[in-house]
């Protein structure tokens, strides 16, 4: 589950795609509050062993931030995206919730087999992702 670790845990050392969506996520909504981690370092450490833990949280953050906005710009994932999109018939963003849209969206009959049978290229962007995360893009 995304923003979920174990709490002895560094901020996305335990599963490092994940912290990434979450922090894509609060970087493209434009979050402006505090960034917080529900988290501790090991009981075993000291002082400076704690401040390193809280040092390395905010280090990750601001790697992720740099990996988000580098997956934006890419233009293969922007032409992958497009593709995507153009494959669920120009579907768009759900975007923020509002009565009517969620109205819309449950009367909406979905072809099941229509939608099965299209290919979304998923993988591929999983692994644009992954190679984005890595450093090998």
């Amino acid at each position: 589950m995304p923003g979920r670790y174990d709490q002895d845990l560094r901020f996305g050392s335990a599963n490092p795609k994940a912290a990434f969506w979450l922090v894509k996520f609060l970087e493209d909504v434009g979050y402006d509050g505090p960034r917080a981690f529900d988290a501790h370092a090991y009981r075993t450490e000291d002082y400076d062993g704690v401040k390193d833990f809280a040092r390395g949280c905010i280090r990750t953050y601001l790697i992720l931030k740099d990996k988000a906005a580098q997956w934006n710009a890419d233009p293969e994932i922007k032409s992958l995206l497009a593709d995507i999109a153009e494959a669920n018939d120009k579907a768009q963003p759900t975007g923020p919730f509002e009565k009517g849209r969620a109205q819309a969206l449950l009367a909406r009959e979905f072809d099941r087999t229509a939608l099965a049978a299209k290919g979304l290229q998923y993988e591929r962007l999983d692994q644009l992702t992954i190679d984005i995360l890595l450093g090998v893009r």
